[in-house]
């Protein structure tokens, strides 16, 4: 892995923090929010003097941002110190939405390598947005009830299917959606979306207060599956960027709250191919825990390749047993896998699954599915449900067959 001087790691962390700001508000105040942290450390590590940022207008003649060379002599430890005092004060000072997006956007503009050194580093960018999540948390007094969570839900997702498909399409669909579900997931039952176009002064939705009881892991379950139908739905319609809408009308809390319940909206919008390769790591996951990595790799290759007859969108998927530490890259998946009929990516996952299942036998076999559950987590579960995967199915079958 290479090495980087100090210049370069206060250059790509400024850098990349000016970016993360000016496009949520305006350079100006992403200089203005950057020089007032730099200045409020200064006194403590001075060499933070030997830094000149340029205003964005000028990065066309300028470096946007200027370091001396001489910050190469002074011990790194310092350097990492300065960071991470520099990034959490600039955390604290977005307020708690924009914070709660600030380090996992900056975390998202470094390449992989750079991001995984200032780790080892001292700089851990998934631990100082845990740390003012955690502060967040102890300081809020934002509880709710299932009641309140699945209201404020229902409504948003409401206003924008109103705003983008039209208020008879929005209610026929809510209602056709709820009373479908309701044979599946029992806490619709207590949810009745009301017909605003001939009733007025009444709410989208009404709540029976017994819902409150329901065990929250319940209610996380059924609020991501509706909100995976309605992504399904308005993607159907023509909308657009239905996901970006729905995070944009709940504030940091909120998802907080959400994110507790289990409910991961990005998962929803995941391509086929992403979905894909977190089965297949989860796979090699699972079997690693009871033999070895280079193992596990063989058996599900194996599997793929046994089933590649039948379903020839497999001959295009492939593990390398390789040492590669980003884990997605250890997953081949052809990007015309998106082109695939949802239902025959199903029954090929399905397959996969089953197939290793049973060749574990009596030994192993009856933990797998459940630690496959665990290791896929409820959100993704859910998404490859979509796709017609039951791994209940799977399980009813070993017990049967054994």
């Amino acid at each position: 892995m290479p090495q980087f001087e100090n210049t370069d790691i206060l250059g790509r962390i400024l850098k990349a923090t000016l970016g993360v700001i000016s496009r949520r508000t305006s350079d100006a105040y992403a200089n203005v929010v950057i020089g007032n942290a730099i200045r409020k450390i200064a006194n403590k590590y001075t060499f933070l003097n030997s830094i000149k940022i340029q205003g964005t207008q000028y990065i066309e003649v300028y470096d946007i941002v200027t370091i001396e060379e001489d910050i190469n002599n002074v011990e790194q430890k310092k350097i990492i110190n300065a960071v991470n005092e520099f990034l959490e004060s600039i955390t604290k000072s977005m307020g708690k939405d924009a914070g709660y997006y600030f380090l996992r956007e900056i975390k998202g503009s470094f390449p992989y390598d750079f991001e995984e050194k200032i780790r080892e580093l001292g700089i851990d960018l998934d631990y100082l947005q845990f740390k003012f999540l955690t502060d967040l948390k102890q300081s809020s007094k934002y509880h709710m009830k299932n009641t309140e969570i699945i209201r404020n839900v229902m409504k948003i997702l409401f206003e924008i299917l109103d705003r983008d498909l039209g208020r008879d399409v929005s209610y026929r669909l809510m209602s056709e959606l709820v009373e479908r579900l309701s044979t599946e997931y029992n806490i619709f039952k207590y949810v009745k979306i009301n017909d605003i176009r001939s009733i007025q002064n009444v709410d989208i939705v009404t709540i029976n207060e017994d819902i409150n009881a329901v065990e929250s892991d319940v209610v996380g379950v059924a609020i991501q599956k509706i909100i995976q139908e309605i992504f399904n739905s308005f993607t159907d319609q023509g909308g657009f960027s239905f996901i970006e809408k729905l995070k944009s009308h709940l504030n940091a809390e909120y998802l907080m709250k959400l994110g507790e319940l289990g409910i991961n909206l990005d998962v929803i919008q995941l391509k086929k191919e992403l979905v894909v390769k977190h089965v297949l790591i989860a796979l090699v996951d699972v079997l690693s825990k009871s033999s070895n990595q280079n193992y596990a790799v063989m058996v599900v290759n194996n599997v793929l390749k046994k089933f590649e007859l039948k379903f020839e969108y497999l001959k295009n998927i492939k593990i390398s047993s390789e040492n590669i530490s980003e884990e997605n890259k250890r997953v081949f998946v052809s990007p015309e896998i998106e082109s695939v009929n949802s239902s025959e990516l199903g029954r090929g996952i399905q397959k996969i699954v089953e197939d290793i299942t049973f060749s574990l036998g009596d030994a192993a076999g009856p933990y797998f599915i459940k630690n496959f559950r665990k290791q896929l987590g409820k959100a993704y579960i859910l998404r490859i449900e979509e796709l017609g995967v039951n791994l209940h199915m799977i399980d009813l079958k070993r017990n049967l067959t054994w």
